[in-house]
């Protein structure tokens, strides 16, 4: 039974550090804009805001390339869990301090940090620390070619609702007299 949900802890990491990196690499334009977001959000000092951008991007292409790789489940796994762990100590950061840039974490955001962003990323780090630890410890073969598929698929939707909870809390909020509309 682990073997499954360390295959949908996979699948989640893989497709959601996919996604982010891929959202900050679509071109000129959005890596500058994650950059320059790192000082103007993140509060990072501007000459660290570059480098720090690669070893970002470069960090989650990395975990999302190794992430389906059986060999690399649970080293990719931990990184994962270490990543998101930074990342949620960032965000929760940001929302203490009240910042009003719109998050970058996923490309282009729409809304500054909040309480959704905090519950996604402890959610993520959640599924990447349990996926390594089930990663770690499992026994056994593999799941059957059938199982494992769709374990993966329902990883994958589970990564996809993940990446735009912050669209869908946005959706099915009460609306407020007084708020903007959607």
């Amino acid at each position: 039974m682990p073997s499954y949900l360390a295959a949908g802890a996979q699948a989640v990491v893989a497709v959601t550090f996919a996604f982010s990196a891929a959202a900050k690499l679509t071109g000129r334009a959005a890596y500058a804009d994650f950059r320059r977001w790192l000082s103007t959000g993140a509060g990072v000092p501007s000459r660290a805001a570059g480098p720090l951008a690669a070893v970002t991007v470069a960090a989650e292409a990395a975990t999302a390339a190794a992430a389906p790789v059986p060999a690399f489940a649970v080293a990719s796994l931990a990184a994962a869990t270490l990543l998101m762990a930074v990342f949620t100590v960032a965000v929760v950061r940001m929302v203490r301090g009240r910042v009003q840039v719109p998050c970058r974490c996923f490309g282009v955001g729409r809304r500054p940090p909040g309480a959704v962003h905090v519950v996604r990323n402890a959610i993520l780090l959640l599924v990447a620390a349990a996926g390594a630890v089930l990663a770690a410890t499992a026994a056994g073969p593999p799941p059957p070619g059938q199982t494992l598929a769709l374990t993966v698929i329902a990883g994958a939707a589970v990564a996809l609702l993940l990446i735009d909870l912050e669209e869908l809390v946005f959706l099915v909020r009460p609306v407020r007299p007084g708020s903007p509309s959607r």
